[in-house]
Formats: structure tokens, sequence, C-alpha cells
């Protein structure tokens, strides 16, 4: 695997130091705008002493102290498009959000929407030794997982377990301490595109800020509105954004696909634009007060002021 997916160890330690510290922020770079929220980590445990699998509310108390968004500018489709104008619109999220929690913050995870997201479905096996089920096994039969050819450019984002299967017994969360002799596992890998992730990393770089981990906005989104039952269940969830639309399969509380497409919000705002002779200003005042994706009987018949 490429040089970000080894990266992501030096965040992990990153983040966990931010999280020692107790501050931490989060850099949401879209197209439309850039959002970033602080977080404080309260409680005698801040951080668990075993780094599991789950989300960040389940290994650590937070509360948001600082919160802020801004227009994007230089970001398109979800991409780095103008280096000095990307990092203008993040030093005026970051410093906003600061200024509110009043305290500075040194390391932030980041979330992209773009980058061209590809899904693969991978699986290893490996023959349990001692009879029961360790963390080397855990771990060695993840190495074992056959890596496709994803193709030159691209980076690994995203490699995680979605399930474990102990001889006969599939569907186990985390085989570890059980018996038996033959362990397999169903893993799901997200590539982006290498040159987007760099784009990203130099420009947060340039904003004196320390990159403690990358996520991908569908998989964010997923987790962060989705309950237990729906990723439990199975579920998919749209992540409509200005310039590029993402979707995030979830089944046994796990992502099995992530894709995005560039068309957004923005496509929808032009189209009215241009078919109503309007500016654009107006044409997303119109979108955002009465456009909806439930359709009623009234909307054939309502009519909308649109002023002179």
């Amino acid at each position: 695997m490429g040089d970000l997916y080894d990266s992501q160890r030096a965040m992990r330690q990153m983040r966990k130091a931010a999280m020692q510290r107790g501050v931490v922020a989060v850099l949401d770079v879209g197209t439309s705008k850039i959002a970033c929220l602080v977080l404080r980590f309260d409680g005698p445990e801040r951080v668990r002493s075993v780094d599991g699998v789950g989300s960040m509310a389940g290994q650590s108390q937070f509360r948001v102290i600082g919160a802020a968004t801004t227009r994007s500018r230089g970001v398109r489709y979800g991409e780095v498009d103008a280096m000095q104008e990307t990092e203008r619109a993040i030093r005026t999220a970051v410093q906003a959000a600061q200024k509110m929690a009043n305290v500075r913050v040194d390391h932030v995870i980041a979330c992209l929407s773009g980058a061209r997201p590809r899904s693969y479905g991978l699986a290893g096996e490996l023959d349990v030794s001692g009879g029961t089920v360790t963390e080397q096994d855990i771990s060695q039969v993840m190495a074992n997982c056959d890596v496709p050819d994803y193709g030159t450019g691209r980076e690994v984002l995203h490699a995680q377990p979605v399930n474990f299967a102990l001889d006969n017994r599939s569907g186990l969360a985390d085989p570890r301490g059980q018996i038996g002799n033959k362990l397999t596992t169903d893993m799901h890998m997200l590539t982006v595109d290498a040159a987007a992730v760099q784009n990203i990393f130099y420009c947060i770089k340039r904003c004196d800020l320390e990159l403690a981990g990358l996520a991908s906005s569908a998989y964010v989104s997923g987790m962060s509105t989705l309950v237990e039952d729906e990723q439990e269940l199975g579920a998919a969830c749209v992540d409509l954004g200005g310039g590029s639309a993402g979707i995030s399969v979830f089944m046994k509380k796990h992502m099995i696909y992530a894709d995005s497409v560039r068309m957004g919000g923005d496509n929808v705002t032009s189209d009215i634009s241009m078919g109503l002779q309007i500016p654009a200003t107006t044409a997303e005042r119109i979108k955002t007060f009465y456009g909806g994706v439930v359709a009623t009987g009234m909307d054939d018949r309502e009519m909308i002021e649109i002023g002179g």
C-alpha cells in the first residue's frame, strides 16, 4: 500500500497526543463552505488504553466548544483548485472557531468529499496456530488479504474489516479469545486520488496546522447521521454537497461501499439561474427556501415570487 496508508500510524499518534492534551479540531473542506469544529475532551479517562475500532464518541467523551463556517473559495468538486484561496478560507474558519473556543489548536482531522473514491472488497485467511485467536492473529489475517492492483496515482484512505469467520461460524465482530482453527476476514478498502490528498496535506501545512487524521466525507456522514439500527440492518447515506454528492452503504455497523459523483447543489442552483434568467444569489435563495425532495400536491400550483 502507498505512503498515505503508511502515514496513518503517525497520524494516529498525533491524534492520541492531541486528545491527551484535551483539544482537537475537525475540518470539513467542501466546495460551498469550509467548516471547523473545536472539540474538548473531558473526563478522567480521555483516551482508552486500547485503540479499538469504534466511533470517536465511544472512545472518549467530548463536547464542542467552538464552531465556524466560511464560504469556500479555491475548492472545486471537493478538491483543491486554487491553493492560496483555499488556504485563506481554512485560516478564516479555524481562527473563528479558535476565537469562539478561546483556545489554540494545532492538530486537525480533515474530511474531503472529492478525490474520486473507489471501493474494493478484500478477503484473507489464516490457520490459527495456538487454537485461540489473539491480537496477532487478527493483525496477520488482515495482512494476508490480497490487495488488488488499484493503479498508479492512487492511495488507500480506509481499510477496515467488515466481517470475521472462525471455522464454520461467520458474522463475528470480534473473534479475539475464541477457539478455532481457521480464521478468515472480509475487508473493505477505499482508495482515493493521490494528487487530491497531497494538495489537502500541503494546504493544511501552509496553515501552520498538523494533520492528525484524514477521512472521506461519505464515511463521516454515514457514521454521524445513521443511527445504530440503520447501520446494523443496512442503509445508504447520500451526502449532497455543493460540488459533489457522496454515498456510503453500511451493513452490520460497517461501511461496505462508498463513491462520489461530481454533481451537487451548485448544479441545481445553476439550472434555476439559467432557466429563470435570474442572478445566482436569487436562484440559491429559491432553492434553499422552496426546494425539497418530497413532492406534494401543492408543488404544481404554488407560485414563487422572485422579485423584480
